[in-house]
């Protein structure tokens, strides 16, 4: 399948809103790090979302 026609076929299977809708989840690992170093992540400026 090519690129123009894979976009074709995801536009007809999903909305615009489910495919602009983006995120990470983070694993097991990752959320200890976090925890581990929550210091330097505090000093950091937060964004609005």
């Amino acid at each position: 399948m090519r690129a123009p026609d894979l976009d074709q076929s995801l536009r007809d299977k999903f909305s615009g809103e489910e495919l602009s809708i983006r995120g990470y989840k983070l694993t097991p690992k990752g959320e200890q790090i976090l925890e581990q170093y929550q210091d330097i992540i505090d000093r950091h400026p937060k964004k609005n979302l």
